[in-house]
Formats: C-alpha cells, sequence, structure tokens
C-alpha cells in the first residue's frame, strides 16, 4: 500500500522525479570525497525519513550490507595499494601479499557510502514514481517497448503474490517440509515451483487475450494518454539541472578533491565543507519548489 505521504510525490510528473533521482544517484560518482558522499548520504536519510519510508529501508538495506561488509573485508586485503601499513600478511600465490593500509580502507568505506546512496535512491524510485505514468509517457514513440516494460515491471510482483499464494495453499492442505532440514526445505520450494510455472502460464496467456480484445498490436493509435507538464514542474525541472552544473562548475575550481592513492591527502576540508553547504541549498531547492506545487 502507498503510504499518503509518498502519493504527493506521484502526482509531480514521473519524468521530473525520476530525473532528480538519477542526478543523485549521478553525483556519487562525481567525486571520492567522504564527506561529499556521507553529506549526500545523510541528505537522503532525511529527505526519506520525511517522506516516511525510513521504516522500510532496512528490508531493503538488508543484503546490501552484506554485500558491503564483504566487499569491505576482501578489497582492503587483496587489493596492493598505498603507503599507510596497518597489517601486513602473508604472500600467497595468485593474489601476492595478503596486506592492509588505511588507504585501500578508506577507499573500501567510501564505496560502502556509494552502494548505500543507490539502494537508498532505487527504494525511493520505487515508492516516489508511478510507473505506469512514466512508460505512458513514451508510449507514443514506442508502443511496443512500453507494452513490454510495463508488462515485465509487473511480471515480479506477480509472481511474489503468486507464490505466496501457492504457500498458503500449501500449508492448510498439510504439504510442508519433511524436517528443517535445508536440503529438505529446498526440495520443497524447487516442488513449488511447477505450480508457479503454470500459474505464470496462465496469466500470461490471459494477459494476451485481453490485449488481443483490446487491439494492442493493430498498429498505431489516434490517441494516448498521456502526463502533461505544469509550469511549476518545468521550473523544478530546471532545478534539477542545475544541480550537476553546480557541481561541475564546483569541480572545474577544485573543489571537493581527495586523494586516496598513494597517500591519503584531502586537499581543502574548509573549501569542501562550505561546497557542501552551498550543494546542500541546491539539493533543497527542486525538492522545496516541488512539494510547494502540491500544497498549494
Amino acid at each position: 500500500m502507498i503510504a499518503p505521504t509518498d502519493s504527493r510525490w506521484r502526482k509531480i510528473h514521473p519524468v521530473v522525479v525520476c530525473l532528480l533521482l538519477l542526478v543523485h544517484g549521478a553525483l556519487v560518482f562525481f567525486w571520492e570525497n567522504p564527506l561529499l558522499i556521507g553529506g549526500q548520504l545523510l541528505f537522503l536519510i532525511l529527505w526519506a525519513k520525511r517522506e516516511r519510508i525510513f521504516v522500510d529501508l532496512p528490508s531493503y538495506f538488508r543484503y546490501g550490507w552484506w554485500i558491503a561488509l564483504v566487499f569491505l573485508l576482501i578489497n582492503p586485503l587483496c587489493a596492493s595499494n598505498g603507503v599507510t601499513f596497518l597489517w601486513k600478511g602473508p604472500i600467497t600465490p595468485l593474489i601476492g601479499r595478503l596486506d592492509l593500509t588505511a588507504e585501500e580502507l578508506g577507499y573500501a568505506g567510501m564505496s560502502m557510502l556509494r552502494l548505500s546512496i543507490l539502494v537508498l535512491l532505487s527504494v525511493m524510485y520505487q515508492r516516489f514514481i508511478d510507473h505506469d505514468r512514466l512508460m505512458l509517457t513514451f508510449s507514443a514513440w514506442m508502443p511496443r517497448f512500453v507494452l513490454t516494460a510495463v508488462l515485465a515491471i509487473r511480471l515480479f510482483p506477480f509472481l511474489e503474490q503468486e507464490m505466496a499464494r501457492i504457500q498458503e495453499t500449501m500449508r492448510l492442505r498439510g504439504i510442508l517440509p519433511k524436517s528443517d532440514a535445508w536440503r529438505d526445505r529446498l526440495v520443497h520450494r524447487l516442488f513449488l515451483f511447477r505450480p508457479l510455472l503454470l500459474s505464470a502460464l496462465e496469466g500470461a496467456w490471459l494477459t494476451a487475450e485481453t490485449l488481443y480484445v483490446r487491439g494492442f498490436g493493430s498498429g498505431p493509435r489516434t490517441v494516448y494518454k498521456r502526463s502533461r507538464i505544469t509550469g511549476d514542474e518545468i521550473m523544478g525541472l530546471l532545478l534539477v539541472l542545475f544541480i550537476p552544473v553546480f557541481a561541475g562548475f564546483a569541480l572545474g575550481f577544485d573543489f571537493g578533491r581527495f586523494q586516496f592513492y598513494p597517500r591519503m591527502m584531502w586537499h581543502d576540508p574548509v573549501g569542501d565543507l562550505l561546497f557542501l553547504a552551498g550543494l546542500s541549498v541546491v539539493w533543497i531547492l527542486p525538492l522545496y519548489w516541488l512539494l510547494r506545487r502540491q500544497t498549494q
């Protein structure tokens, strides 16, 4: 169920919201400064908390944290960069010397922050954007692609609901794994895939019949339902596009420079702190303008 607080984002033109999230995702790769990346992560967390989707984040971060922890442990040990050694281990045949440097550890931590931002943006994409409206925006130019994309997007939620329904039916009929051993549970899960496949094929057949009756694939339509963009949304779009312009202009003046290798070096901490303050204002402006339209 969509929370009432994030429904206001679904009322905004989906291209504007999608571009806003895409710009934040691209900014992650603009620099390698932990202060700027950490500040961006804090900004996105506060935004998510304000929109009341913060309670849903642990389930999304569950697998991302494991990947990040593995990367944090393996990458510094297997890499051979940096000069500030924290630990020197044995020499292995394929990898070479296992060591740990402050530079490798810092770079791995920065990569964890990047991964956290990308996961958070993916959650916002799921909650803030009406996917049907986004796809229908391009229906006049790419009707077959839009139809295929919409069906593919709905495939995974459909399979998830069908799997839950099949499991509940099996449980009510007393068809359970023989024991709690992983082998028996795996055999039981594999047994569920057959009715899931048959249900998916039946759903695909019904969908194809419905599309055929409604005339899909018979040629281009004369009328397409589109989401019209308003003047306030155009202004918000310009504010969104100003974010990478401001960031690129600041990078041209050497703001945000941080060097990990060969030795960790922060060129201008005070200047980067001021740059982060200005960047925060630039981040807030499109949010304020787009939400201002919804509250009027």
